[in-house]
């Protein structure tokens, strides 16, 4: 069937059931439901809004699919048998920033374009000043390491992708939520970045890159 928002069957299959939780169909009978009897209802033990339910089994979803993809991410950049060496026109971005202010996410920084590094270190600040602990998981990729990715996360690999043009970056908040993400995406919209949240087919809130370039 056809479900709303981005919803997929398994969802329901693993996390979900038009019974709501209450077990209807087992024991016969269909209570008298209120909004102020929910939370006190004591019906098999349910304590809880099934909708705050249903939308915590959704979130949870979207997070796990998150940490695959960096963990396949990571195995492929660290990987020696993968060509990591960046071409000459990237190692010609380098420029004399003061990367190491931004810690370990400054040799990301420095293999990105001159426009891409200066958006990048603007998103950082912003997102330090808000109290957001942001890691650069990956930036410039070889053209190898691209492929690697197409082969084993096609949905999430673009076939020109612009994190081979040092023009894109993924990136992870340290407990960040749903709304953090937001929050520094229409920040990075504002500076003429483009926000991977924003995408139509497969939303990627870790996603930054200069796609309107």
């Amino acid at each position: 069937m056809s479900l709303p928002f981005g919803l997929n069957n398994n969802m329901f299959n693993i996390g979900f059931n038009t019974n709501f939780g209450f077990g209807m169909t087992d024991i016969g009978f269909m209570p008298s439901i209120t909004s102020t009897s929910i939370p006190n209802i004591g019906l098999m033990g349910f304590q809880t809004d099934p909708i705050d339910n249903f939308c915590t089994n959704i979130m949870s979803d979207y997070a796990q699919m998150e940490r695959e993809f960096f963990q396949v991410l990571m195995a492929i950049l660290m990987d020696p048998n993968i060509n990591h060496i960046p071409t000459p026109d990237i190692l010609s971005n380098i420029r004399p920033y003061d990367y190491n202010s931004y810690g370990k996410n400054g040799d990301k920084i420095s293999k990105l374009t001159p426009e891409m590094q200066e958006k990048t270190m603007q998103l950082l600040d912003y997102a330090k000043s808000q109290g957001m602990t942001v890691t650069i998981n990956s930036g410039y990729r070889t053209q190898e390491e691209q492929r690697e990715l197409q082969r084993t996360r096609g949905k999430y690999a673009a076939k020109n992708s612009l994190h081979c043009q040092g023009k894109a970056i993924d990136i992870s908040i340290a407990g960040g939520k749903d709304s953090d993400y937001k929050k520094l995406g229409d920040y990075a919209k504002s500076i003429g970045m483009r926000w991977g949240g924003d995408f139509s087919k497969v939303k990627e809130r870790w996603h930054f890159d200069l796609g309107w370039s």
